[in-house]
């Protein structure tokens, strides 16, 4: 069984993408990642 996992506390997802899916006890998570601009 497929469940998927949202909250209010992170970025929401856009489209057909969720924030995490939970299917037959494995968590698939997705996220974004931290940029740091270098400065010259």
């Amino acid at each position: 069984m497929k469940k998927i996992v949202a909250t209010s506390k992170a970025p929401a997802a856009i489209g057909p993408y969720s924030q995490a899916t939970v299917h037959n006890g494995v968590i698939y998570v997705s996220g974004q990642l931290q940029l740091r601009v270098q400065k010259t």
